[in-house]
């Protein structure tokens, strides 16, 4: 299975994790130019969540944790306010939360982790 194989594969087993607990898949693979994208943006009640899915082989290279660089956390910031201009009933929206999280898949094991940046 060749990176963007495993990538797809990642990001259809992250939409049936995010589905099964509840989330309304909002957008796939959000582009803002070239700047960046979001793998997944999800809605639950009053919270958004924007998410990074790493798919990994292994963890030789430190984990998909160590993939989030500031660089990425830049990116994912400027590309989440574009998602956020586009949809100008969700930046209003004072009851919402928005946070960035990260699905970590590896042998096809999903790990959560929450709010791993402001």
């Amino acid at each position: 299975m060749n990176a963007r194989e495993l990538g797809t594969k990642g990001e259809v087993l992250a939409c049936r994790f995010f589905e099964n607990k509840g989330f309304e898949i909002l957008s796939k693979n959000f582009r803002f130019g070239r700047t960046g994208e979001i793998d997944l943006i999800v809605r639950k009640g009053n919270l958004i969540v924007f998410v990074e899915v790493k798919n990994r082989r292994t963890d030789l290279y430190g984990g998909a944790l160590y993939a989030i660089s500031p660089s990425k956390i830049k990116k994912l910031k400027v590309v989440a306010e574009a998602f956020l201009r586009l949809n100008p009933d969700l930046k209003k929206n004072p009851n919402l939360i928005f946070r960035f999280d990260l699905l970590a898949i590896h042998n096809d094991n999903c790990e959560w982790v929450e709010d791993i940046f402001r």
